[in-house]
């Protein structure tokens, strides 16, 4: 199985569109093309730089909301 990248356009602006997990080209352009996006790119790599230092961010978590009582 190969991803690929896709982008929509809504409002004249790009956007990054979901990834299409697909065996083949044709198989992806052709889910591409029933969901209206387009595809950009083959995923074939995924490169993570090492001398990054770790942190814990939770800049990008949405917080689970506490769970509430009924009465």
């Amino acid at each position: 199985m190969k991803i690929y990248l896709t982008e929509f356009i809504v409002n004249d602006i790009t956007y990054a569109g979901p990834n299409i997990i697909a065996k083949d080209i044709e198989s992806a352009e052709f889910a591409a093309l029933e969901n209206g996006l387009t595809i950009v790119g083959e995923l074939n790599s995924l490169y993570v730089d090492k001398s990054i230092k770790k942190t814990k961010s939770t800049n990008n978590v949405i917080p689970f909301p506490k769970p509430k009582t009924l009465h």
